[in-house]
């Protein structure tokens, strides 16, 4: 992909987010102040009218909903590479709280985002839903951002529940090997991708389904590629997750 054609396409998403944003904070806000689920189901429904794409829509969601839900002890923290509008972050926020109650005080999702305009959108989303005291966006570089929130203790080695990755499929490895030379992964830690079958993350999938690096790595995983139900009975697009085995 050009570089030129990276650019074109971030414009219009941004474009895309901006109309978004206005559309969502013209709705009446008694219908969605507080109410995360509620607030995400007003971005896909622009989304599905105007042709916003990049969204990690709802039945993806309820996937790693279910994942997260299984887990022991309950998982309590949660970064992302890649915010956008802030759809996914204010699910893991919304799900954090759900599985730990409504006063826990130690659950927190790190939203990274590299475009400020973004990360704006994202924010005024969250505040929206009611979940900035959980969810954080962070702008910036997502190596740089997530190397901060290590040294600043935000984020400490063994204490990461779940890495979600989904912007440019070149950074998912280096991101997961990141996240592993900082040693934020326990064991049952799971890493969940998006993209990896359209368009295609086929390095990244090698490399989790191999179990990691086996020559120079710590980190093992087991990964298994999940599916949404889709209502057309047709196959949707997958999201890829890896448990932590091995640490």
């Amino acid at each position: 992909m050009s570089l030129d054609h990276v650019d074109g396409f971030v414009e219009r998403a941004q474009t895309q987010a901006v109309a978004m944003r206005r559309h969502v904070l013209s709705l009446p806000a008694e219908q969605l102040r507080g109410r995360p689920w509620d607030v995400i189901a007003a971005i896909e429904a622009f989304a599905n009218d105007q042709g916003l794409a990049m969204l990690f829509r709802r039945p993806k969601i309820d996937v790693v909903r279910r994942v997260l839900a299984a887990l022991r002890p309950r998982p309590k923290v949660v970064v992302e590479f890649g915010t956008f509008v802030g759809t996914s972050a204010i699910a893991w926020g919304a799900i954090l709280r759900e599985l730990n109650g409504s006063d826990a005080t130690d659950i927190h999702v790190y939203g990274l985002e590299l475009e400020p305009k973004m990360a704006e959108i994202a924010t005024d989303m969250i505040r929206l839903a009611g979940l900035e005291d959980i969810v954080s966006v962070v702008v910036g570089p997502g190596s740089e951002s997530l190397q901060n929130l290590v040294a600043e203790g935000k984020v400490r080695p063994g204490g990461l529940d779940m890495v979600f990755i989904d912007h440019w499929e070149k950074y998912y490895v280096p991101d997961l090997q990141l996240c592993e030379k900082l040693k934020v992964f326990h064991k049952g830690s799971i890493a969940v991708a998006d993209n990896t079958d359209i368009p295609g993350a086929p390095a990244y999938l090698e490399y989790v389904k191999k179990g990691g690096d086996l020559e120079n790595g710590t980190v093992r995983y087991e990964s298994r590629t999940l599916y949404p139900e889709a209502a057309d009975g047709s196959r949707p697009s997958a999201v890829e997750v890896s448990t932590v085995v091995e640490v």
